[in-house]
This record gives structure tokens, C-alpha cells and sequence, in this order.
């Protein structure tokens, strides 16, 4: 009986003593000294296991906010995740530049603002383009126009990242040849990528490949 007693008192002190050491050696989670105290993926922020540390630790379209990755507000990757009359600029969306009242028709038998093409991922001006501009010159010219807005456009090929910065380049070079045309006109640039193109194979690919001109 003894010596029943005795081990039961020894288990107890045992016992006791290494619960003592567990709560000198560590911190029940979430408290933390280093990320290695933390979950997989977590990080030890102000002695708190939390999600993030920074932006950086959270994935595109969130922000940490007090350890917390959440959703941040009006992120766009590009225009189709913004409504209508809005584009997608530096990941966020904004109203686009263009004017939202459209400009009246041109009178009758006045010249027409026709469209630029391009060929397959190319924003360089063919002889065509080049001519077709001239015209867009002369009739902006003839009208008498203040503002013009150039919009550049792809077939659907590609992503739209690529899509976007094409039709920015096309758009560009088109601004750039109407320039140096002498067109003394408010020119604007910007893209659309492939958001408006409709065509299934080679010859409606090549109707998307192209930038609009329009009064603003």
C-alpha cells in the first residue's frame, strides 16, 4: 500500500512538473514569438498568429487589413470587371475619359470618320492604314472637329492583358500619324482590346483589328 501511494505521489509531481515546463516553453496558439509558432501560411505579427504580414502576403484583388486578407474595393484585372462607362486603370476602376454624351451626327453628305486596320498582332501602319488616315485627316479637317477620340481594338487571340496594351498601341500610332498630318485637333487615345470583337475566323478577325475614330 506504501508503495501504491508512493508511485501515485511521484506520477502527480511528474505530472505537475512537466505542465510547468510545457507553459514556460511556449505560447498557447495564436500567441507567438516567430511565424514557426504559427499555422502553415500564417505569420507572427505583435505576438499574434494572423493571415498577413502585408499586401504582399495576400493574393490579387486583396489587401491586408488588420492581419486579415480582405477583398479591396473596386479592384479590376481589366475592363470586363468594371461596369459600363468604366475602365480598368492601375488595377482599379474608373469612368473612362471619353465624353458620355454623344456627339450629333454629322450633317448630310458631310465625309465620314471610317476605321483603321491592322494586320494580325501588328500595330504598324500599312499603306492602306496610312491612306485611310489621310482621309481621316482631311475630314477632320473639312468638319472642322475640335476633339477626336481613337479607340484601339483586337480580335479575340490572345489575353486580355496583351489585348488591351495592343489596342493601346495601335491607337497610339494612330494618333501619332493623324499628328504628324497636321491634324491640330484634341486627339485621344485609348483601348478597348478585344471587348468588342465579334468575329469567328479570319475574315471577321480582320474587322476587329482595327481603331475607331469618332467626334468627342
Amino acid at each position: 500500500m506504501r508503495n501504491t501511494v508512493h508511485a501515485n505521489f511521484v506520477f502527480v509531481a511528474l505530472s505537475l512538473g512537466l505542465a510547468f515546463v510545457a507553459s514556460c516553453s511556449g505560447k498557447e496558439y495564436p500567441a507567438c514569438d516567430l511565424d514557426t509558432d504559427c499555422h502553415q501560411g500564417e505569420f507572427c505579427v505583435n505576438n499574434l498568429c494572423q493571415q498577413c504580414r502585408t499586401n504582399e502576403d495576400c493574393g490579387p484583388g486583396q489587401s491586408c487589413q488588420a492581419g486579415s486578407c480582405q477583398a479591396t474595393p473596386g479592384y479590376c484585372a481589366s475592363n470586363a470587371d468594371c461596369g459600363e462607362g468604366e475602365e480598368c486603370q492601375n488595377n482599379v476602376c474608373v469612368q473612362r475619359a471619353e465624353s458620355s454624351v454623344a456627339p450629333p451626327p454629322p450633317p448630310p453628305g458631310a465625309c465620314q470618320l471610317d476605321a483603321v486596320y491592322f494586320g494580325f498582332d501588328s500595330a504598324t501602319l500599312d499603306d492602306s492604314a496610312r491612306n485611310q488616315l489621310s482621309s481621316v485627316a482631311s475630314c477632320v479637317q473639312s468638319r472642322g472637329l475640335k476633339a477626336v477620340q481613337l479607340t484601339g481594338l483586337t480580335d479575340p487571340r490572345g489575353t486580355e492583358e496583351y489585348n488591351m496594351a495592343l489596342g493601346d498601341r495601335r491607337a497610339q500610332a494612330a494618333k501619332t500619324y493623324l499628328k504628324s498630318l497636321g491634324v491640330a485637333a484634341d486627339l485621344a487615345a485609348s483601348s478597348m482590346g478585344e471587348e468588342l470583337a465579334n468575329g469567328a475566323d479570319e475574315s471577321g478577325w480582320s474587322r476587329d483589328r482595327r481603331v475607331d475614330v469618332r467626334e468627342r
